[in-house]
């Protein structure tokens, strides 16, 4: 049985009474607070409505105190005496006057005649704003945001002097410095709310305030609202002052409840305590009759031989309680005489029933009815007919029949039905006997469904083995059939095998013919004078033609793959050259696709293996293909590495991952069997035949290696290419040469791609360089202090997000200790560098690293800077002379001058200053430019009259139209469309960076 926990009566009746005490206590309180809290909630919500009402009167006459000044101002006969007599101080005078009371307010006069603003104190403020009120009077802006600052009100009205108006005034109200900021001072409890354009503003600190309106009040003038996520309160809407409300945080409402609460805490403390004593003293008076019949009945329970004592009581229910007890202690004593017997029907673990002549159970044991899946009370209530199919029915009845006939004993099998409609086996054992007067069946009932069923398991075996000869002899038959179609299927497949072999080679052929034609032309251009970067452009395109030549040699490799006849070669080879050679063939790809594409070979990895280079090569030209045809966005990496191997070899492991759309883990090993595709889909899409990963699968097998591929974590593929390569021990000349020559050099990297950083670093450690990364050029030179060392070389990217990188490299110069840092530029393009050759010059850059970087490419520059190798003369651009332009600089402001100046200082230009456009226009007729830079704002005549007036003389003169560059702190497309219109060549916005200038000047000069 389950233990369950027992009380005493006197602790439940105590319990019970100090409840209903609590409860009534509890619910009277209840009610006394709820109304107390409902008064105490509308006192709030009046004073919440007195003080709003109080805060909008009060900046209601602020308000109008400021403009009934203003209209004192606009009267004043000295002021307007002043404005007609066209004299300054006398104004200023007066109107300092009025910058006395109230605080927060400052007045404005504009004079008609020269647009001239006087103000009544010296502080800054907002001219356009001010203006645009003084020049529509009347005018009136109530609430005001300028920009994102705070909230001004403005007013203005003409000043006239009889019928004419000879000027306006304007009075501009400043809520943060005026007299009322102590009134409406912001606090965690209260603030002025001012709602513009269906967005909530603090009114003194213009602050947008996250509020999120709730239910209103009866009256519709108190709000529920939240600001933020934790700040709720009360907001009261001023009808005194459209869109002002005044908030009121809940804080100060909570803080009257929590008082009334340890108010009241003690009284509820003491009526609690009376209810608990009062309870008591009943509990004791009812249950002591209780205990000495419960003490009697727990003898009782123990064996002790007894009787429950007959005590009278005043409680009648006492007295009938001890009655029942009596009677139900005799009616135990009689049956525990039929426990025994009950033990052991009930313990038989075959069914035991008695049923009457009908076929109706009268007892049951409950030991052996489960095995039919009904309980004890089911059995009861069914006939030994209901328990076995239909068919056996007519046969047990004619067996009950002879049993009472006289036929004392029988035994026989019978199915039976059990309660999950399974056919159960059972062995029936009946005889005839007398019980409560009346001739019933006695049976006990066996299952034997088990021997039943291994009986028939045992017959269906042997059916199945004569069955199963059967079929065996007609399969020997069919076997010799299907090996006679499976040799002519052999046959076939030799002979279209030798078909496609001859088809290859033939297509292969006609492939070569004109391919031969583009490497030969392209070998014919590379022996002209080129450029550097016109060079790598040609190496680029002639390695893509090997690299398709190649291919075309791979598709005839995979019959000699499968037919085993593929030779790999065994030579010495640079896996720097040849991972060079690779990123050129792939950079063009992956830079039209915007992608981050990085082939790196690991610093500590050696240079010189021995191996078969073209298939190598071939495996990463596979590999990189893939990744970058299957990946949109993102980046495509190639990191090399080198593990030693066994019997002095070398393990060459190679990883290209992708950030592309990766392949189903269920494609895994197919997408390196002939013409298999991760999915098929994408072969419309991206193309290609599926033979590129199972010809790598085969070259890397024989070059005992091993391939395989998985699923990355962020998006995409990686492919994993262990090949075992030959070790060469030779000394390595360009280690020791690269070594020598960045020896304990300070060199500061900036790059916003913190991968390209980090292996530029890694490498030049390894040669011996001191190295510093940065991800930007503002962090490099301004937030780290470390930057001011002694960095002799800095290696900076072409393209820093927007910005061309050397647009800022003066500033970094400043920030160095060496006085001419060596610059080296990394290429954020296929070729050298993205800048041409007159710009490098200008900014004294002395090498460059092509994109992607490689550690050779490094290498290449590095040396090339530092180094005395052939490495020098091949990559060394060819001196390129600037023309010494005339250029006529139209600038009114003299800083601006300098600047420009400071910018063309290290250029052959000759450079000639106009301060406005006038004096432009006649240093333009009087001198021969070559080009012109003109400020567009300037005083008197700005600078698209400047240029109007400079096309028109070139078109009376028939002159040829000199380029005018536009210099404008307007960047908008309007402003450019107008500087176009007006002449302009060129457009350039402040401010202006010295890469956009000379680029600008040699775009209208080359």
């Amino acid at each position: 049985m389950r233990n369950t926990s027992s009380y005493k009566l006197s602790t439940l009746v105590a319990a019970a009474i100090c409840g209903m005490a609590i409860v009534t206590a509890l619910a009277m309180g209840g009610v006394f607070s709820y109304s107390y809290f409902s008064t105490l909630k509308n006192e709030y919500h009046d004073r919440v409505r007195a003080e709003g009402q109080e805060a909008s009167l009060e900046l209601y006459s602020f308000l109008h105190r400021a403009m009934a000044r203003l209209g004192e101002l606009s009267k004043d006969n000295s002021i307007r005496v002043a404005i007609m007599m066209g004299v300054d101080y006398p104004l200023s005078e007066k109107l300092s006057e009025y910058d006395q009371a109230p605080l927060g307010i400052d007045f404005f006069v504009l004079r008609k005649d020269d647009g001239r603003i006087f103000t009544s104190s010296p502080r800054p403020f907002d001219e356009p704003f001010i203006q645009s009120a003084l020049e529509n009077s009347p005018h009136r802006c109530s609430f005001c945001r300028v920009g994102d600052g705070d909230f001004m009100t403005v007013f203005s009205l003409p000043i006239r002097s009889r019928s004419e108006i000879v000027g306006s005034a304007a009075c501009l109200v400043d809520f943060s410095r005026s007299e009322i900021v102590t009134t409406f001072q912001n606090s965690h409890e209260s603030r002025m709310v001012l709602f513009d354009q269906g967005k909530a503003y603090d009114l003194i600190s213009g602050e947008i305030l996250p509020l999120v309106m709730g239910e209103s009040s009866e009256n519709k003038e108190l709000i529920n609202v939240r600001i933020g996520k934790e700040q709720q309160g009360i907001l009261y809407r001023s009808e005194l002052v459209p869109g002002l409300a005044y908030f009121v945080s809940d804080a100060r409402f909570n803080s009257a409840l929590k008082r009334t609460f340890w108010l009241l805490l003690p009284l509820f403390g003491v009526v609690i305590g009376l209810c608990i004593v009062v309870s008591i003293i009943l509990s004791s008076k009812l249950t002591r009759p209780l205990r000495v019949i419960t003490a009697s009945a727990e003898d009782i329970s123990e064996g002790q031989e007894g009787d429950i004592p007959d005590r009278d009581s005043r409680i009648s229910e006492i007295n009938a309680l001890g009655k029942a007890l009596s009677s139900m202690l005799e009616n135990l004593r009689r049956t525990r005489g039929l426990e025994q017997y009950q033990f052991f029907f009930d313990n038989v673990d075959d069914l035991v029933c008695i049923t009457d002549m009908d076929g109706l159970f009268i007892r049951v044991n409950s030991g052996g009815a489960d095995f039919l899946g009904y309980g004890r009370d089911e059995f009861l209530k069914k006939t030994v007919f209901e328990l076995v199919p239909p068919y056996e029915r007519e046969s047990l009845r004619g067996l009950m029949n002879s049993l009472f006939a006289g036929n004392n004993s029988l035994q026989f099998e019978c199915p039976a039905v059990a309660k999950s409609g399974e056919i159960v086996y059972t062995d029936v054992r009946s005889r005839r006997i007398t019980y409560h007067g009346q001739d019933v069946l006695l049976s006990v009932v066996r299952d034997v469904t088990d021997r039943k069923r291994d009986e028939e398991e045992l017959q269906h075996y042997a059916a199945e083995l004569l069955k199963a000869k059967e079929i065996e002899e007609r399969n020997s038959a069919h076997m010799a059939d299907t090996l006679k179609k499976l040799e002519e299927a052999m046959t076939r497949a030799e002979v279209a095998n030798r078909t496609k072999s001859e088809f290859l080679a033939q297509m292969s052929h006609e492939i070569r013919t004109p391919m031969n034609s583009i490497l030969g032309m392209a070998d014919m251009l590379t022996d002209t004078r080129l450029t550097s970067e016109q060079r790598n452009y040609v190496s680029i395109f002639r390695d893509s033609g090997k690299a398709l030549l190649n291919l075309i040699d791979d598709i005839l490799d995979l019959s000699k793959i499968e037919s085993g006849k593929l030779t790999l070669e065994h030579t010495k080879f640079n896996i720097d050259d040849l991972v060079d050679e690779v990123a050129g063939i792939m950079s063009v790809s992956a830079w039209k696709k915007n992608l981050i594409f990085a082939c790196h070979v690991d610093p500590y990895c050696p240079s010189f293996f021995e191996g078969d280079p073209t298939r190598i090569k071939q495996i990463l030209v596979n590999l990189l293909s893939n990744a970058i045809k299957f990946t949109d966005s993102g980046s495509v990496v190639l990191e090399i590495s080198s593990s030693p191997g066994s019997q002095g070899k070398t393990i060459l492991n190679m990883i290209v991952r992708d950030s592309g759309i990766g392949i189903s883990e269920e494609k895994f090993k197919d997408i390196f069997e002939n013409f298999v595709q991760a999915d098929s889909s994408t072969t419309r899409k991206y193309g290609g035949t599926g033979l590129g990963l199972s010809i790598t699968r085969n070259l890397v097998e024989l070059m005992n290696g091993h391939i395989d591929v998985r699923n990355v974590s962020s998006g995409g593929a990686e492919f994993r290419t262990d090949i075992e390569l030959g070790s060469i021990d030779e000394i390595e000349e360009d280690s020791g040469l690269i070594k020598d020559a960045m020896k304990d050099r300070q060199v500061l990297v900036v790059d916003e791609r913190g991968q390209v950083r980090d292996y530029i670093c890694k490498c030049l450690r390894e040669w011996g360089a001191h190295c510093m990364a940065s991800g930007d050029l503002n962090f490099a030179c301004v937030q780290n202090e470390s930057c001011r060392s002694n960095a002799e070389l800095v290696i900076v990217s072409d393209l820093l997000g927007e910005e061309d990188g050397l647009s800022e490299i003066e500033s970094i110069k400043a920030r160095l200790n060496s006085e001419n840092p060596v610059l080296c530029t990394l290429s954020s393009s296929p070729g050298v560098s993205s800048n041409s050759p007159e710009i490098n010059n200008i900014f004294g850059v002395k090498g460059s690293v092509h994109w992607p970087v490689t550690r050779g490419g490094l290498r290449k520059a590095m040396l090339g800077i530092y180094g005395e190798s052939s490495i020098d003369a091949e990559s060394r651009e060819e001196t390129v002379e600037l023309k010494p332009l005339r250029i006529l600089v139209v600038e009114d402001s003299e800083n601006n001058r300098m600047l420009l100046g400071f910018f063309l200082k290290d250029t052959p230009f000759r450079l000639r200053y106009a301060t406005n456009g006038n004096e432009a226009v006649n240093m333009y007729r009087e001198n021969n430019f070559d080009l012109v830079l003109m400020d567009i704002q300037m005083p008197g005549k700005d600078g698209l009259d400047a240029t109007r007036e400079i096309r028109a003389y070139e078109w009376e003169n028939g002159y040829p139209a000199t380029p005018i560059v536009a210099l404008t702190a307007n960047a908008r497309e309007e402003d450019r469309k107008d500087c176009h219109k007006a002449g302009c060549s060129g457009f350039l916005p402040k401010p202006i960076k010295k890469i956009s200038l000379i680029k600008e000047i040699l775009r209208h000069s080359l």
